[in-house]
C-alpha cells in the first residue's frame, strides 16, 4: 500500500450501539462466531465462519463462506461483493459499515476479483496501459513469473505468481485460471463473461483451449489489461 493510501475499516453495530471498529490493514480478515475469526460474533444465528474480507491495496471484497443465514450488503444477499465507501454489511442483527474514503466505486466501475479457495490463491484488484516497463532479465525462470497490472488504480503494481492457481475474474464470478507446471503458466478460461467479452492472450480469443504464457504476454479480461513477465 503506498504512503497516500490509508486502508478502509469496518465500524461493528448492534441495535445502533457500536461495538468495534476494525482497521483492514491485513490481507484476510475473517468474520464469525468462533473465536478465531478477526471479529467474532457471539450469536448463534452466525456461523462459526461466516465471512471473509479480501483487501489488496486499497480495494475490498466480502465473500460469504456458506454462511446457514446468509450474509447481506445493503439488504441484499451477496457470495462475493466488491466494497464501496459506506456499505453496510448485516450478519443477523449485527452490522459492519465500510469505511473508506479513497474508494467510492460507480455501478460501472470495473473490479477484478482473485478468488482463493481454500486459502490457496492470491487475488488482485483492477488491472489501463502505461508507456513502458523495464525488466531485470538475467536468466529468467517461471520461479520468478509476475502480473503486472496495466491499468485501473493498480497500475504498475506487480505480483508474483507464488502459487501453483490463480483464479482472475469480475466479481462473483471466476473468468480465467492460470496454473503453474514445470514447464510454465498455463491460462484457460473458467466462464464467459456475461457481457460475451471473451478473454485474450495478446489479443487472441483463449476459448477452450490450454494457453502457455510467454513473457510479457497481454491477458485481457473486458477492458482490464494484466501483463505476465519473467522477472531475473
Amino acid at each position: 500500500m503506498s504512503e497516500n493510501q490509508m486502508p478502509g475499516k469496518l465500524e461493528l453495530t448492534f441495535n445502533s450501539n457500536k461495538l468495534g471498529e476494525f482497521t483492514l490493514d491485513k490481507e484476510v480478515l475473517t468474520i464469525g462466531r468462533k473465536e478465531d475469526n478477526d471479529i467474532c460474533i457471539d450469536n448463534l444465528a452466525v456461523s462459526g465462519h461466516h465471512a471473509k474480507l479480501l483487501t489488496i491495496f486499497d480495494d475490498s471484497f466480502l465473500e460469504d463462506l456458506e454462511s446457514t443465514n446468509g450474509t447481506f450488503v445493503n439488504g441484499i444477499a451477496v457470495q462475493k461483493h466488491p466494497l464501496k465507501n459506506g456499505d453496510v454489511i448485516s450478519i443477523d442483527k449485527h452490522e459492519l459499515r465500510y469505511l473508506n474514503e479513497s474508494k467510492s466505486l460507480s455501478d460501472d466501475d470495473e473490479k477484478t476479483v482473485l478468488i482463493r479457495p481454500k486459502q490457496e490463491s492470491p487475488a488482485y484488484p483492477n488491472p489501463t496501459e502505461i508507456d513502458s516497463v523495464e525488466f531485470d532479465t538475467n536468466e529468467p525462470t517461471i520461479e520468478s513469473a509476475k502480473l503486472q497490472i496495466l491499468n485501473g488504480s493498480g497500475a504498475g503494481k506487480e505480483l508474483p505468481l507464488v502459487k501453483s492457481s490463480v483464479k482472475l475474474g469480475k466479481s462473483g464470478s471466476e473468468v480465467v485460471q492460470i496454473n503453474k507446471r514445470p514447464d510454465g503458466h498455463f491460462i484457460v478460461c473458467l466462464d464467459q463473461p456475461s457481457n460475451g467479452a471473451t478473454p485474450k492472450v495478446n489479443g487472441e480469443d483463449i476459448g477452450s483451449r490450454s494457453v502457455k504464457l510467454e513473457n510479457h504476454d497481454i491477458i485481457e479480461i473486458n477492458r482490464l489489461k494484466i501483463e505476465y513477465f519473467l522477472a531475473g
